[in-house]
């Protein structure tokens, strides 16, 4: 397949080949008991062309195929396509990059994941025998290979492993749903740490507690700060920016949010699951840049279509959620930078309010405003400093770019979510809270 750069050069066109390359063991648990598992291989291509009058083109297969055939199956959409002002870049004849490719995940099998599964049920039943556990876990590697209409070419990869948890309380008066996760490029997941945050949200959740409605401080964990940062994220998408749906379209450079704030995008940390040498349009990726510093809107996400509407260049930010589709604008690796005090004395110095670990319908909201109201799937009554119990049917609601001018403190405790956003807890007040 990748003779068909040959036959873009010698049609006078522009365009790059996207490969990637896919090895997966998954294992599922429902309800406890193992429900199925799998391996599974693949290899995608997706070929972008671009015509001398400017008009790109695009085909993926999963299929190999004649290399004309590939090219024609991207001209005649070419013939649909809408004219753009960028040129596919130039790679570097050198690449100075060491795959994170983990060797433990590479030979693990289907025997040893079943084991880690088990484990993971048997410490929760064990101990909460009216629960049940939904359990997911893969593993894998995966590589990504671009060629551009030089004939030049460059490769990476990494591996990595997932787990997910849900843990279910189901009775005649309520259902509690618990979920927690760890995500990393190597084998090096600490088991023993997630299983006592399943604990800890259990033993925090025995039971129920009213709260009145009306405005108090917010604790967010790490996984219930993407509130915040879900409409921020969509704001600096430089495809927003270019359609005139960003709130920060027009704000660079200037003090937004609370000075304690500040976001970086990290494309080289070890192990994340979003460290990579380039982007997924050959654009070399940074090690560090500030998103946000002190409050202060530094940069955004652009990718080459993006950066060329919007007149900013792109720096590394142009990724595919798959081979099946074009580059977007979007992030490698997150970290929020954290604070100085840990989470358990911002719990304790809080008089009456709420920790929200996660929420319902936040894509549903006003995004592009920062403006959220959503349920609070799971969230914490806190009141004298001490957690008294779950909350149910409470409303949270405010906008996310006034409550980052609001933070009034940052934990120096982090967590990796995802495998690529390293969040601490986040202290905003006051929110409103319907109950």
């Amino acid at each position: 397949m990748f003779e068909v750069m040959g036959l873009v050069k010698k049609s006078g066109l522009r365009g790059d080949l996207f490969v990637t390359e896919l090895r997966e063991k998954s294992v599922i648990y429902e309800a406890g008991r193992l429900k199925e598992y799998s391996v599974q291989e693949e290899t995608g291509y997706g070929l972008r062309v671009i015509r001398p009058d400017g008009r790109v083109g695009f085909y993926a297969s999963n299929r190999t195929m004649e290399p004309q055939v590939f090219l024609n199956g991207a001209l005649e959409v070419s013939e649909f396509g809408d004219p753009v002002f960028f040129d596919i870049p130039s790679y570097p004849a050198f690449l100075e990059w060491k795959d994170f490719v983990d060797s433990k995940i590479e030979a693990m099998d289907i025997h040893e994941m079943v084991e880690i599964g088990e484990y993971l049920v048997s410490q929760i039943q064990g101990e909460y025998p009216e629960v049940c556990v939904d359990l997911e876990l893969r593993a894998g590697w995966e590589g990504k290979t671009l060629v551009n209409h030089h004939e030049e070419r460059m490769h990476f990869a990494r591996t990595f492993f997932r787990i997910g948890v849900t843990v279910n309380r189901t009775t005649s008066e309520d259902i509690l749903e618990i979920y927690a996760e760890r995500s990393w490029g190597n084998k090096d997941i600490n088991l023993e740490d997630l299983l006592q945050e399943i604990k800890r949200k259990l033993d925090f959740s025995k039971s129920l507690v009213k709260m009145r409605g009306g405005r108090y401080p917010v604790i967010f964990t790490p996984g219930g700060s993407l509130v915040l940062l879900y409409p921020l994220l969509y704001g600096l998408n430089g495809k927003n920016v270019v359609l005139g749906k960003s709130f920060l379209q027009d704000k660079w450079g200037k003090v937004l949010f609370s000075s304690l704030f500040s976001l970086l995008e990290t494309s080289h940390e070890p192990w994340t699951l979003g460290t990579c040498p380039f982007d997924d349009e050959g654009i070399m990726t940074q090690a560090e840049k500030f998103l946000v510093e002190n409050g202060r809107l530094e940069e955004g996400f652009f990718d080459l279509w993006s950066g060329s509407q919007a007149k900013r260049s792109s720096r590394g930010n142009g990724f595919r959620p798959s081979y099946r589709h074009l580059p977007e604008p979007t992030f490698a690796t997150l970290k929020m930078r954290s604070g100085l005090r840990d989470r358990e004395t911002l719990l304790e110095e809080l008089e009456e309010g709420l920790v929200v670990d996660s929420v319902l319908g936040l894509g549903q909201s006003n995004v592009a405003s920062g403006i959220f109201s959503c349920s609070v799937q799971l969230g914490f009554y806190v009141k004298d400093g001490e957690i008294q119990g779950r909350v149910k049917d409470v409303m949270l609601s405010g906008n996310a770019y006034q409550a980052l001018r609001d933070i009034k403190e940052i934990s120096r405790d982090t967590r990796w979510v995802h495998g690529r956003m390293l969040l601490p807890y986040v202290l905003v007040e006051p929110l409103q809270i319907e109950a």
